[in-house]
């Protein structure tokens, strides 16, 4: 145990300074107290007896002339110590310039089938810094349990049953947050965001990262296919270069509009709390490592080039976080998700494009849902003038309706309606008994959500 216990401590240090090009143009260190933050975390445990590493990360906003000592002790929580990891006191020293670090503690793996557990990691610093908390949750995430059983709706977490609908951040908020960064699915969450929605490709070497568009171009300042681009490729390019705030990604906007522009690259410093990782393009790991405890749903994409096994990849990733029925996974493309459903029958899964149009043609001749025991949700925009591309003609067909959420209501399945962006719709959907909500205007939607039911007005 002594020598698991000295591999325990303080990993590498990062020095960040300024851009990426090695000049000599470094922010010059401050004399004020930084703000520090130490981000909460989430590990798979490993095999009986391994020992893994879940690394928290460090960070600061501005980098200090004199060194900044971070003293940390771990805390037992639902893990125990000393079993399910190593309980560890020590001290992250950050030296002079530096802006981020890491602390490793070391977990122990076993092969029970139980829920995540959590342990609190407790800090102080020294008086040139001040922490954001002193308090950050680790979680040793399950990766016992076997995505192999036969699936169930019933019942199903995903109905409110008469409640408010959920908030679910579409690509983390388009109009709030620059879309797809952690950035923005942090924030969302911080407002009160009751899903996160993200979009997963696959890269060209086989990563999986988050992102709308199959192009970069849209939304970075880089240019190309995910598919032709490797992760490390794309690590390099700025995820928030082309967002305005209350508009989401224009192209023909002054300089100063594009606020959160260079952060992602060292040209400017990050919010409190925040690094310039959280503006680049994150993977889905990423996203499952800082999100253990947030409802997630997932877009399948369809695998651009045919090789990889995108749909098994993205099964055996989740598996290793535990996570089944606190997401849902869904997908445009009906073969992306006969595959993913194929290989993880365990995942709550929403009913794929071709299917529910199926569903659709039996509603409208018979008034009902036949039963649909593979999927937990129906998720479908309010009329067909979103998929237009998919739908002939010119007139909008209404979707969502109240008979419609009833069917949906009585053969089990949910009711998610994308992408509603205005108060008046946001009210009647509301008022259809939906459970959940897509959005880019996350913020408004709260605001509405918090609001009591009586009073909620569009004036």
């Amino acid at each position: 145990m002594k020598q698991l216990i000295t591999a325990t401590s303080v990993a590498l240090v990062i020095l960040i300074f300024g851009c990426s090009d090695a000049s000599n143009d470094s922010p010059a260190p401050s004399v004020s107290p930084s703000s520090l933050t130490v981000v909460p975390n989430a590990t798979p445990e490993g095999a009986t007896g391994e020992i893994r590493t879940l690394t928290f990360r460090v960070t600061m906003t501005e980098p200090q002339s004199q060194s900044v000592d971070v003293t940390y002790q771990t805390v037992a929580g639902t893990a125990t110590e000393n079993q399910d990891y190593l309980s560890t006191a020590g001290e992250l020293t950050l030296p002079p310039g530096a802006i981020e670090g890491l602390i490793n503690i070391d977990l122990i793996g076993d092969a029970e089938e139980e829920a995540a557990e959590t342990f609190t990691l407790q800090i102080s610093t020294s008086d040139n810094a001040t922490p954001t908390e002193t308090e950050v949750v680790g979680t040793i995430a399950n990766d016992d349990t076997a995505c192999d059983k036969p699936f169930s709706n019933e019942p199903n977490p995903w109905l409110v049953k008469g409640a408010d609908p959920l908030n679910f951040a579409h690509r983390g908020g388009v109009r709030d947050f620059p879309e797809n960064t952690l950035y923005a699915y942090a924030e969302a969450a911080r407002a009160g965001a009751d899903v996160l929605e993200m979009d997963v490709y696959q890269t060209k070497d086989g990563e999986l990262i988050i992102l709308h568009d199959l192009s970069v171009d849209r939304t970075t300042n880089g240019q190309g296919n995910v598919v032709d681009l490797t992760l490390a490729e794309l690590r390099e390019f700025d995820a928030a270069y082309w967002f305005v705030q209350g508009e989401g990604t224009p192209h023909d906007r002054p300089d100063a509009d594009y606020t959160f522009r260079g952060i992602a690259t060292g040209e400017r410093s990050p919010p409190t709390g925040y690094s310039a990782s959280d503006f680049r393009i994150p993977t889905l790991e990423d996203a499952l490592a800082l999100f253990p405890h947030k409802l997630l749903n997932l877009e399948l994409k369809p695998d651009q080039d045919g090789v990889g096994n995108y749909e098994q990849q993205m099964a055996e990733l989740l598996q290793r976080y535990g996570r089944s029925t606190d997401v849902i996974a869904a997908s445009f493309v009906d073969e992306a998700a006969n595959n993913f459903k194929a290989v993880a029958p365990c995942v709550y899964s929403s009913v794929p494009f071709a299917q529910a149009f199926g569903l659709l043609a039996i509603f409208q001749s018979t008034g009902a849902f036949p039963p649909v025991p593979e999927h937990i949700s129906f998720q479908a925009p309010p009329d067909t003038s979103q998929i237009g591309e998919q739908i002939p003609g010119d007139a909008a067909i209404p979707l969502a309706t109240k008979e419609l959420v009833d069917a949906s209501h009585d053969a089990n399945l949910g009711v998610q309606v994308w992408t509603i962006n205005s108060c008046e719709e946001m009210l009647r959907m509301i008022d259809l008994k939906v459970d959940g909500i897509m959005t880019d205007e996350v913020l408004l939607l709260e605001n509405i959500l918090a609001t009591p039911p009586e009073e909620r007005t569009c004036d």
